[in-house]
């Protein structure tokens, strides 16, 4: 099992929702969580069809999150026919809030993006985790009859220097991430498993001919489950 302090996730790193809790020391039961840098917030998305928010990855690596509705309560019965708030009833940001008050320090120069860990939900209790993620920009839309947040992050490779900060380089593309619906064809078809020992321990998806020698990753039959074992072992080579 992954525990914090064990080897960096990489993306497409499979997890419960224990072991993800495990690799962010914390409970992880909201689906947006802020911190400010040099430390990383979390985000969970999904874009599964009875998803309660519009997540969108695109082919050009950006994420579009959509921000969180009020909470239902005797106020709210109807979240979803409230504008999606930038403040609590007491002043305090929300989340929301929180997201889009940083990013606006950014695009002010006062402040360096905010980084976010992004996990995305493939079936009940699973998760796969798709890297590292900058928050670039936002918008507040009006959608119908509300306003909801449009949150606008770049996913992005992180090397951490000297002095523990991390640096990045922006993906100019994400064509090697595995698409959602792939995802979800390929962990049932493999029934949760390694294809090659039958491990349900520590999986990811794995291009069969590798992404580097033309492999394609919307292609269900080039993706499979490997445990980390025999994914390490295979590297970059074709079999």
């Amino acid at each position: 099992r992954r525990t914090r302090g064990c080897s960096p996730l990489n993306p497409g790193d499979i997890l419960t929702h224990t072991e993800m809790c495990q690799v962010e020391g914390q409970m992880l039961q909201r689906g947006m969580t802020f911190r400010p840098p040099p430390a990383h917030g979390i985000i969970l998305m999904s874009q599964r069809r009875n998803a309660p928010y519009a997540d969108v990855l695109d082919d050009d690596g950006n994420l579009i999150y959509e921000g969180h509705d009020e909470p239902r309560s005797t106020a709210w019965p109807e979240p979803k026919r409230a504008d999606q708030p930038r403040a609590t009833g007491r002043g305090t940001p929300t989340e929301n809030g929180k997201f889009a008050e940083w990013t606006d320090r950014y695009k002010r120069g006062e402040s360096p993006p905010a980084r976010f860990r992004v996990y995305e939900k493939i079936s009940d209790g699973i998760w796969s985790f798709r890297g590292s993620f900058l928050l670039r920009d936002y918008m507040y839309q009006l959608v119908g009859s509300r306003r909801v947040f449009r949150f606008v992050l770049r996913a992005v490779d992180e090397d951490f220097g000297m002095a523990g900060f991390p640096t990045y380089e922006v993906h100019a593309a994400q064509t090697r991430q595995i698409p959602t619906w792939v995802k979800q064809l390929v962990y049932k078809r493999d029934k949760g498993r390694c294809v090659l020992c039958g491990s349900g321990e520590q999986l990811h998806y794995d291009h069969d001919l590798p992404f580097s020698k033309g492999g394609a990753s919307a292609i269900p039959g080039n993706v499979r489950l490997l445990c980390a074992r025999h994914n390490l072992s295979k590297g970059a080579r074709i079999e």
